[in-house]
């Protein structure tokens, strides 16, 4: 009787100490890269630009600035090519809101239908531009090398993911 007592004793022990070191789920972390967009015309403006992968087919881009106007909106766009070179539009973004500076588009194609998911943003050949309005797109208030061009840009930066710490 003793030895059955015992036993139950040590089982009921181990399966308390299993259950209070059981990790607790963390969830997903975020897969995500961020590029800084420097200062053009105004020396106020700047901000990133931030790629969160949101699924193997989406990507969540999110643009911030500081420095923006209340009531202004702000075009914004991924071009091709380098910043330095100039390239036409290859995604259309959603404007950046003077009020709080913001963006938040969520990408799946470029402008022409072709699919591009978070991996395809990491290696493009381009750039983004923020304009200062729908009627000025010439003068742009923030503008950086994005995918390929600022990892050329970065010799440093061995790896192009970035596991935000906060994310769980």
């Amino acid at each position: 009787m003793k030895t059955i007592r015992l036993s139950i004793i040590i089982l009921l022990l181990l399966a308390f100490i299993t259950t209070a070191c059981k990790k607790e789920d963390e969830g997903p972390r975020l897969i995500q890269k961020e590029y800084d967009l420097g200062l053009v015309s105004d020396p106020m403006i700047s901000g990133t630009i931030t790629f969160t992968k949101e699924s193997e087919t989406s990507t969540l881009v999110r643009i911030e600035l500081e420095g923006t106007e209340t009531g202004n909106m702000h075009p914004a766009h991924i071009h091709h090519n380098a910043a330095s070179e100039g390239g036409g539009i290859a995604i259309g973004l959603n404007d950046v809101d003077g009020d709080s500076g913001i963006s938040e588009t969520t990408v799946t194609q470029t402008g022409d239908g072709t699919a591009i998911n978070y991996e395809g943003l990491l290696d493009f050949d381009g750039h983004a531009n923020v304009h200062l309005s729908s009627s000025a797109m010439s003068t742009l208030i923030a503008q950086g090398d994005i995918g390929s061009n600022a990892q050329a840009n970065m010799p440093n930066d061995t790896n192009p993911d970035t596991n935000n710490d906060d994310g769980y």
